[in-house]
């Protein structure tokens, strides 16, 4: 029986399915076959089960440049653009906090080393297009691995906002035998200022007296990192 088209518009898959599905044999076969705007608009899909998620997916793209650039991306960044929605701001949320926890997996494997590929890591992920500045510690136990990483203080950093009694305080609570002190400078460089060495050098001189360790105070910059222990500042 021959159907109407009222019938065939009903039974007809939308066109998106087939171009999915043609999508996912890419991946399975040849995800490097893949560009970075088709895996973003792969992503979106759990987002959009039933919109083209191509445009947007380019949009991305084209606004933050890289994945990385997106991924890492300010939220508010995101909530400007046009079509992105909740669910997207939500799920690139997720995906920065996956990032981020699994370069910290990787620092608790081992003795941490301040100027280590995996600390390292962890915390350029962290500040990664961070517009803010931001003090966080490492507290480590007695064989150098870490206990936990924990933020002091989020805003403009200086001496007279950083008290050392705090960060003694905690060490004690956790039973740490040292700390690295690590933040990030948004400007992009990561040259100390004046006010971060003598608050460096303030919290070394009251460590130092009760057997906590202060090994060493990174600067995260935009392409660089600047290490206190290694310029001899402390």
């Amino acid at each position: 029986m021959k159907m109407n088209k009222t019938q065939q518009t009903t039974t007809r898959k939308p066109h998106y399915l087939g171009h999915r599905e043609r999508m996912r044999k890419r991946l399975a076969a040849r995800p490097a076959s893949l560009s970075d705007y088709e895996l973003i608009e792969m992503l979106l899909y759990y987002i959009f089960p039933r919109k083209n998620t191509r445009e947007l997916a380019k949009k991305f793209m084209a606004h933050f440049g890289t994945i990385r650039n997106l991924i890492f991306s300010e939220k508010i960044d995101l909530e400007r653009m046009e079509g992105a929605g909740k669910s997207s701001v939500t799920l690139l949320a997720v995906l920065r906090e996956m990032f981020v926890r699994a370069s910290l997996d990787e620092v608790r494997k081992t003795t941490v080393v301040a100027s280590s590929s995996e600390v390292l890591d962890y915390y350029k992920n962290i500040f990664f297009n961070m517009k803010h500045e931001q003090l966080r510690i490492m507290f480590l136990n007695s064989k150098n691995l870490l206990i936990t990483d924990e933020i002091l203080q989020e805003g403009t950093i200086n001496q007279t906002a950083i008290y050392p009694r705090t960060i003694i305080q905690r060490a004690f609570e956790l039973g740490a035998a040292a700390i690295i002190m690590v933040h990030n400078h948004p400007s992009g460089d990561p040259h100390p200022s004046r006010q971060d060495i003598i608050m460096t050098r303030a919290l070394n001189g009251v460590t130092s007296k009760l057997d906590i360790v202060l090994l060493d105070h990174l600067i995260i910059g935009k392409n660089d990192v600047f290490s206190m222990k290694e310029h001899s500042i402390i």
